[in-house]
This record gives C-alpha cells, sequence and structure tokens, in this order.
C-alpha cells in the first residue's frame, strides 16, 4: 500500500483510510480527486493506492491515466450510491 496518496486522500476527504475503500465514500472523494494534479504522486505510487483501494492489482503507465481510471470509478459509484438513495 502506498501510505503517502492514500493518507493524503484520507486527511483531504477527513475520512479514515479505511473508508477511503467504501463506495459511500465516492461523493467526498470525488471532488477531490477531480482537483488534484495528477503529477503530485508517481504512477508507481497511483498503481500501487488504486490496487489498495480496489482490492487488485493495477498498474498504470502514467499519473494522468491512473487519475482518469480512479474518477471514472469514483462516478460509477457515486452513482449507483445516488440511485440507492431514490
Amino acid at each position: 500500500m502506498s501510505e503517502k496518496m492514500v493518507e493524503y486522500l484520507a486527511k483531504a476527504c477527513n475520512l479514515y483510510i479505511s473508508d477511503i475503500r467504501l463506495s459511500k465514500s465516492s461523493a467526498t472523494i470525488l471532488p477531490v480527486v477531480s482537483r488534484l494534479n495528477p503529477n503530485l504522486f508517481s504512477s508507481e505510487d497511483w498503481s500501487t493506492s488504486l490496487s489498495y483501494i480496489f482490492m487488485k492489482s493495477l498498474h498504470f503507465d502514467t499519473p494522468e491515466d491512473a487519475k482518469n481510471y480512479y474518477i471514472e470509478r469514483l462516478m460509477k459509484f457515486a452513482d449507483a450510491e445516488a440511485e440507492n438513495e431514490e
């Protein structure tokens, strides 16, 4: 796990690290990730962090690719949560 990025997200979102994995946190995390400069973290750091978050092995060639992947997943989770509330 890349504590650096995961800790950054947890702090910026005012969440516990374990809450970053929860789909119900997507609406909180999405704006933070959207504003995040992808180059703040290396592609290796993104890959390690997202592998931890999604509990599967992921590899990204660039930080931009990783950020786009994360935003797509967060949007799907946020949409699913919104549908469940209706």
